[in-house]
């Protein structure tokens, strides 16, 4: 059933209805975005779609944020 799933294309909001994003977020969702590709890459295509988004933002979410230039130092 998975497999059904995975072949999906993104969803879409309605025009008129989309959000913008900040360029942090857009960062954030690119970097996640490649992480997961990533991940199915290496698996061999065990991974479906959605595990990998998953398993991506868990390791992005183990990291230790980065001090962007506006960041104080300690």
């Amino acid at each position: 059933m998975s497999d059904d799933l995975d072949r999906w294309g993104p969803t879409r909001r309605p025009k008129g209805k989309a959000r913008s994003l900040t360029p942090e977020q857009l960062e954030l969702a690119d970097e996640l975005q490649l992480r997961a590709l990533a991940l199915r890459t290496a698996s061999d295509g065990d991974l479906s779609i959605t595990e990998a988004v998953h398993l991506a933002a868990v390791q992005l979410g183990l990291e230790a944020p980065q001090a962007g230039p506006d960041a104080a130092p300690d």
